[in-house]
Order: C-alpha cells, then structure tokens, then sequence
C-alpha cells in the first residue's frame, strides 16, 4: 500500500512500523489522544517502530506538503498530538527503556510513559526526575523541562538529560549533547518540540525509593488563607527531600477523600511526597 500520489508516496511496506488512512478499521483508534475533548481527523497516522520509520515519515511530509504533527506518549493538553488534515508522525510504539545501573543512566525512547520509566529504574533503586501522572509521555514533558515530585532534590528532568538521538526536519539523523551540536541540545532541554524529533533520550539517573512517604492532607476550603499563609512561610525551610503541592478543588467521591467532605464542595488540600533515598 503506498500513500499520496506517486510523486509523494510512502512505500508501507518499508516501514517497520504501518501507515493508517481514514479507511482503515483502527484509524478513530489510532487518532485519538488522551485529552479527549479533541477529535481531530489527520489524513494519515504512520505508526513508527525505530529511527528509520520517523526519517522516511518526515521525508514524506516534506515531499506533501502535509502539516506535521508528532505523538509520543500524547498527553498534549492543548490537543497538539495530532492535527485535521495533517500527517502524525506516531511514536507512541517506540516505548524501550533501557537501564545501565553501574553508569547509573537510561536511554528512553520517545513513546516511552512515566510509568514505563519509573518500572525500569525502580528495579534498581534508581529514578529520573519526571512528572506526577504516570502515564504521561517522557518526551512531551522532558522537551518541556520536565516538573515534577522531586525537582526540589534533583532537579528538572533537563538537569538530568545526557543527550538525545533526534530526525532533523529534512530527515536526517543526527545527536545532541553538551559537547556535540551544543545550540541545539540548548534548544531541545525545554525549548519545546520545534527543533527536530527526538527519538531516544539519555537521562543520568539518581538513588531513590523504592520506598517513598506520600499522602494527600484536606482542609475545607474556608480555611484557605489561613492554611496557605502557614503553608507560604513553612515550605521556605522545608528540606529538600519533601516535595509539596497546594491544590483547590471540588472534593471528588474518592476513597481517599474524608467522606465529610465530599458534598462539602470545594477543599484545600496539599500533597506531600517525602523522599527515601538508599
């Protein structure tokens, strides 16, 4: 099966990977995307496996002229995972996750999840700084500096970043770090994703868990400015092994939420991670 015309068309049966069309019977699987108040209808999805799929996709998205829109683990707020009329690049099948615990490093290639990376350094006792929801992507959040629950010790996942296996824009492969195209490794540690795609990141790793102390406290919502007035000058000495978050919201009907709570409406509520590291 070949896409496009024949001027522009990409041999399917080269990829390792598949393209999708409109006609194919997983293509309203295959387009959509975490945030779901997005349902977008690219004219082309091509599902990679390795660097030579992503190469060939962006060459043939040069060659149509199509809009280029990259997944990886497509947790895009803003919807940016995929796009109307456009060619998506999809890496979201490339999920490897590789870890040296003598080098302490990972490499992490770019449909990885949090929770991918969190199971495979966790068998050592290591972790890279990342984000607070497991299944957001590695790349999306890293190209974005990468916040998360122990920032406060190790800082943004960028802090940690090695370098990165990237398809420039003509579809060339090439590397970045801070001793090999150095501008561009600049502009891809939270730069965005303009600058290329990443396919595999290398992240140094840091000691932690497997044991970690974490739990939510509640306070109604009418004691907000008291608890934050607390809360602004108790976390300016806070040791940097305890990360927090101050969060209001309308108390959900969860288990872990007091249940006097739960029709009370809105609550203050902070989150605390206390790290053990070995």
């Amino acid at each position: 099966m070949s896409l496009g015309t024949e001027s522009m068309a990409i041999d399917s049966a080269a990829l390792r990977g598949y393209a999708v069309g409109p006609g194919d019977p997983s293509y309203d699987i295959d387009r959509r995307i975490w945030n779901g108040s997005f349902d977008r209808h690219p004219a082309v999805i091509i599902r990679c496996l390795g660097v030579s799929d992503v190469m060939a996709a962006v060459r043939f998205g040069r060659a149509s002229g199509l809009p280029v829109a990259v997944r990886s683990g497509g947790h895009s707020f803003p919807g940016f995972s995929v796009a109307d009329g456009a060619l998506v690049i999809d890496l979201s099948l490339m999920k490897g996750v590789r870890v040296d615990p003598e080098r302490r490093t990972a490499r992490v290639q770019a449909g990885a999840l949090l929770g991918d990376l969190d199971r495979e350094t966790q068998a050592f006792g290591l972790a890279v700084p990342s984000g607070i929801v497991t299944h957001t992507g590695v790349a999306g959040l890293t190209l974005g500096g990468g916040i998360g629950w122990i920032m406060r010790k190790h800082g943004l996942s960028i802090d940690q970043l090695v370098s990165v296996d990237l398809v420039t824009a003509d579809g060339e492969f090439t590397q970045a770090s801070a001793d090999r195209n150095a501008d561009l490794f600049w502009g891809v540690r939270g730069g965005g994703g303009n600058f290329g795609i990443v396919t595999e990141f290398e992240f140094r790793c840091v000691p932690l868990g497997p044991q970690v102390i974490a739990g939510p406290v509640f306070w109604p919502m009418a004691q907000s400015p008291d608890v934050l007035r607390f809360y602004r000058d108790w976390v300016a000495d806070a040791p940097d092994e305890l990360m927090t978050i101050v969060i209001h919201r309308k108390a959900p009907p969860l288990t872990f939420v007091p249940p006097e709570l739960h029709a009370a409406g809105p609550v203050t509520y902070r989150k605390v991670n206390a790290l053990s590291d070995r």
